[in-house]
């Protein structure tokens, strides 16, 4: 965030700087201040917004489900979902809008995933789609057993003889 700040303040003082060399002195200051000011707003505005949840509508990443390692839901204003998404080291802190169903899949999510040991997963977390009755969210499914090697030391049963 700070590096794209930096980036178009000095981009916009380029511009500001190479369009206006011949203009007169009130124009050149108008300028620089409404510059600085620039500056000053994209500077405050970044650091506003850290730690602060994003609203899940104006995520661009593209991930088809994403852990769930915590969850507030406030009701009547958001639920706030804190997501692991695949390929990204760090997690990150969502806001969703507030929807009693998607609160009681969550709840229920987080129930079944505690009996079962396992994880809560959000299903397509990015994605706006006008089916309202799909699961947003869900326990993980218990991890299989490991595979069993018969190979070596295979026991192999012997019919005994029955014909006598």
């Amino acid at each position: 965030m700070i590096t794209s700040a930096i980036v178009f303040a000095f981009l916009l003082g380029a511009f500001i700087f190479s369009i206006l060399p011949s203009a007169g002195l009130a124009r050149r200051v108008l300028s620089v201040s409404l510059f600085v000011a620039l500056i000053a707003v994209v500077y405050s505005g970044g650091l506003e917004l850290l730690g602060r949840p994003k609203p899940l509508r104006l995520e661009w990443r593209d991930a088809s489900a994403a852990q769930v390692l915590g969850s507030l839901p406030v009701e009547g204003q958001s639920i706030y979902v804190w997501l692991k998404l695949p390929g990204v080291a760090e997690p990150r802190a969502y806001t969703l809008p507030w929807s009693i169903e998607a609160a009681q899949q969550l709840q229920t999510a987080m129930s079944d995933a505690q009996a079962n040991g396992t994880g809560v997963q959000m299903a397509m977390p990015f994605e706006a789609g006008l089916d309202d009755r799909e699961r947003k969210f869900y326990a993980e499914p218990q991890p299989p057993l490991p595979a069993k090697d018969y190979r070596g030391n295979a026991l192999l049963y012997q019919q005994p003889d029955t014909r006598s």
